[in-house]
């Protein structure tokens, strides 16, 4: 198992039961875990790859986290190297410790409320640590958005449910820290190397019987 490298707001187990209401959730994690997990939820908007992939990659991130940060370069290039076999789809986990994490979340789903959410997720993550709702209307304006639309819908909070439907979903299959991924059946902790995930998504294609 690679050694942890871990960015985390360490938390007794009573005071998690406490805030599970809001989150039960505690870091922006750089370590590795694996396990077996159930299948999830999909909103279109966020996923990208052939609806029929063998593999789905779930990443459960929080646009406000360093590691999760690090992971989408390796991420594109995961989507690179197998486009017609692996899914991609992006779960909202916005940390209780990273404060601009949840409007960051909010304002990415408003994005893809007029058909552009991947391009202003991959923004936010550019853009990260400047993510203050000035700035998040601003990358509005630049993607060429209806502004006053998008600033409506941002300050509405209209997508918080569906946020907290992710968490609430990832924290029933174990979800503790950012970014957290489940490729097919087996859960990934960490921004790992491309080569580990290179391998995680070849084990899962042939474990698909491809």
């Amino acid at each position: 198992m690679a050694r942890a490298r871990v960015y985390t707001l360490r938390v007794a187990a009573g005071l998690v039961v406490a805030l599970a209401v809001w989150a039960g959730w505690t870091a922006c994690a750089g370590s590795v875990a694996a396990q077996d997990a159930p299948r999830f939820t999909t909103d279109p908007a966020m996923a990208k790859g052939p609806a029929a992939a063998p593999v789905t990659i779930f990443e459960w991130s929080d646009y406000e986290c360093p590691f999760c940060q690090r992971a989408q370069e390796v991420l594109q290039r995961l989507q690179g190297e197998f486009p017609d076999t692996v899914r991609f789809v992006f779960k909202d986990f916005p940390l209780r410790s990273h404060p601009n994490a949840l409007p960051a979340a909010l304002a990415a789903r408003c994005a893809g409320a007029q058909g552009r959410y991947w391009e202003y997720h991959d923004l936010l993550f550019v853009a990260q640590p400047d993510l203050s709702r000035d700035h998040l209307i601003g990358y509005a304006r630049r993607l060429g958005l209806d502004a006053p639309a998008f600033t409506e819908c941002l300050d509405s909070g209209r997508f918080r449910d569906a946020i907290l439907a992710d968490q609430r979903e990832g924290r029933e299959a174990g979800v503790r820290a950012t970014p957290t991924f489940f490729i097919n059946q087996r859960k990934i902790e960490g921004a790992l190397p491309l080569p580990e995930f290179r391998d995680a998504v070849k084990q899962a294609l042939r474990d698909a019987g491809r």
